[in-house]
């Protein structure tokens, strides 16, 4: 996967191809074809090496962002909350999440996209989890600002990732890939955050919205902790 990354040569590295180019006994358009062949082989090893975790964190990102709508009613009523509070509060996500936009970015360039999207899911996945417990309009206010502030990083870093693992003339199928993730995740949240929000309303003496809350925060914490595992910083910090 690394020589597809040597600027000077592009096409198949292999020695035997090198001779075969040397003796100029394969035809320019054999050439051309072997090069594309192997282009879409190494775009499938690296797809399947790095795109998935990303597209699953992805998804989850989505999860946690939009389960707060599902969970409005039951919020409102029990934190006698009005539509408009409930509203600000919302609105205090995408307030820290423009803010830190261009700092998050600056920060993945600095120490390595794979722990800043380490500690991003990790710490929405805690917040969103954080929030099943709240008990008034400023602590949702502070828990949302909060929610803001870690997945901000999560998408810019992504998009640093696999401009590292992916050349040019694949980076586009590449991100194209990752961008299903946000359909994938609003069905899941659309078709999941109700009934599980029923399925466990009154369990434990608990409303079924903090759980919905807590039980979709979980699995971006455990994410976040296998991501350091699962991705490499760039292809030159791999075995493989």
């Amino acid at each position: 996967a690394r020589e597809l990354w040597l600027p000077n040569d592009q096409a198949m590295a292999d020695e035997e191809l090198a001779a075969l180019r040397e003796s100029s006994a394969l035809h320019p358009a054999c050439e051309e074809a072997a090069s594309d062949e192997e282009h879409d082989e190494i775009f499938r090893h690296l797809w399947w090496r790095v795109v998935p975790v990303l597209w699953l964190g992805y998804v989850l990102n989505i999860v946690d962002r939009t389960n707060l709508g599902f969970a409005a009613l039951q919020m409102q009523q029990d934190l006698a909350l009005t539509a408009q509070s409930f509203g600000v509060a919302s609105g205090f996500f995408y307030l820290s999440y423009g803010l830190m936009q261009v700092p998050s970015n600056h920060l993945a360039s600095r120490i390595g996209p794979v722990r800043v999207l380490a500690v991003s899911t990790i710490s929405w996945g805690a917040v969103s989890a954080a929030t099943s417990l709240v008990g008034d309009a400023a602590a949702l206010c502070a828990l949302r600002f909060l929610l803001g502030l870690a997945e901000s990083a999560f998408y810019p870093g992504c998009l640093f990732l696999l401009s590292r693992w992916f050349p040019p003339q694949s980076l586009g199928r590449a991100v194209a890939l990752f961008a299903t993730a946000t359909s994938a995740g609003g069905l899941l949240s659309t078709a999941g955050s109700g009934p599980l929000m029923q399925l466990t309303d009154g369990v434990r003496g608990v409303r079924g919205w903090r759980w919905l809350l807590l039980l979709e925060g979980l699995p971006a914490i455990a994410l976040g902790a296998c991501t350091p595992l699962l991705l490499a910083e760039s292809p030159e910090a791999t075995s493989w």
